[in-house]
């Protein structure tokens, strides 16, 4: 018997455990399933809103005009850096946090977040200083990294230390030094007099949706994601991120990488991109197909695309535009993909379908949807898109996006 209630016991547990383990696994998809909704829906409005402001931006305004602007594009800012942070934690949480490593000059990337965060932290009342020490006291730095993810995490700690920081002062520093191997040593150090962290919350600090203190949260905003990002962001570039702080004395956090060192490029990765963006699109009257239910979200399509010669039709969902492919076929599509009647998956998969019983070459299709997450772009790529840009859809974006699908390949 004491055998037979031993075994009872362990099938007992077994099936404990496998219903523990299934019950964790559907909250964890129905997190994953909120997650994309929300991020979806906030997405949307947004596209209207950032779009728009980018549109009036070029448009020549007063200096009173350009200032009202300002502020509606930072908070549309502010809340779509919050879905980011989200969405980049889903690619953290999948393994899928990917770098764009290039020569960057390091030098320029710390005066670009001063000049960024010394009039906000200056119109709080606060002093600011930056400090070059090292190699970077006497020459520009050069190394391979991805400088907009480098941006992220320091402008993350900058933005928390403005933040937190009601008197007093704020102070950056960056310390560069020679390592072996034709390696160079980046200290980077965002140092405040703000509120501090209490001991007992240090831990929580770098776990996703964790606010140290649910006063702070409701006093300051924030998600509590941005430093999980930051965290994971330097571990991808071969570093670390840790911090000093106590209560009521201020926080200093810090940034350490040790990359490869390059050579100074005359050559900006950015403007050589747009150059070659514009001039692709505008080499020819290309034919566009554009798939889009949201009058608000077309309005600002053909803002976006007006300068350039393009024979734009939209069309309010998937089944119009794969009658008018039919018809006269597209150098282009552009697919939103939550639309009536037929969303952008189904049209694009009768779009390929017809391409293979026709025999002729696939025409590019680029998803411009408010779905943004890691699985949601790799599931639209796999049903046969192109590319994906996500909404808001920044004009810079779009515009490379499209140049290099009619260009049929990368930047040269």
């Amino acid at each position: 018997m004491p055998a037979t209630a031993t075994t009872a016991d362990l099938r007992l547990a077994l099936e404990q455990e496998r219903a523990a383990r299934q019950e964790a696994e559907a909250a964890n998809q129905a997190k994953s399933a909120f997650l994309a909704v929300m991020s979806h829906e906030i997405r949307t409005p947004l596209n209207g809103v950032l779009g728009m402001a980018e549109v009036l931006a070029d448009s020549g305004m007063r200096e009173d005009q350009k200032q009202a602007l300002d502020t509606i594009a930072d908070s549309g800012n502010l809340l779509l850096t919050i879905v980011n942070d989200i969405l980049d934690l889903s690619k953290v949480e999948a393994g899928k946090l990917e770098l764009e490593m290039m020569p960057t000059c390091v030098t320029e990337v710390f005066h670009s977040l001063c000049r960024q965060f010394r009039p906000r932290v200056e119109a709080k009342g606060l002093s600011f200083t930056s400090v070059l020490s090292g190699l970077m006291a006497r020459e520009e730095v050069w190394a391979e990294l991805d400088p907009t993810r480098l941006t992220q995490v320091l402008g993350n700690l900058l933005a928390n230390a403005l933040k937190f920081t009601s008197e007093g002062a704020v102070t950056f520093t960056v310390h560069a030094r020679e390592v072996t191997n034709g390696c160079v040593a980046l200290d980077f150090r965002i140092r405040d007099t703000g509120s501090g962290i209490h001991a007992a919350q240090h831990k929580k600090l770098f776990s996703p949706f964790a606010q140290a203190e649910v006063s702070v949260n409701r006093l300051h905003g924030g998600t509590g994601l941005g430093l999980v990002v930051a965290q994971q962001i330097c571990r991808e570039m071969g570093g670390g991120i840790d911090f000093t702080s106590a209560a009521g004395e201020g926080s200093e956090f810090h940034v350490s990488l040790v990359l490869q060192s390059t050579e100074p490029s005359a050559e900006d990765p950015a403007q050589d991109e747009l150059d070659w963006s514009n001039e692709v699109l505008q080499r020819h009257r290309w034919r566009v197909l554009a798939a889009e239910d949201n009058l608000t979200n077309q309005l600002v399509l053909r803002h976006l695309l007006k300068e350039f010669d393009l024979d734009l039709t939209i069309l309010p969902d998937g089944a119009e535009l794969c009658a008018l492919w039919r018809a006269g076929g597209a150098d282009l599509i552009l697919m939103d993909v939550n639309m009536p009647v037929m969303d952008g998956v189904a049209a694009t998969s009768e779009i390929r379908r017809a391409e293979r019983e026709e025999g002729c070459a696939p025409v590019p299709i680029i998803a411009i949807s408010a779905n943004a997450m890691a699985h949601q772009i790799e599931g639209y790529l796999a049903q046969g898109m192109t590319a994906h840009v996500a909404k808001p859809t920044r004009k810079s974006d779009l515009v490379a996006a499209m140049a290099r699908a009619l260009a049929g390949s990368s930047l040269p």
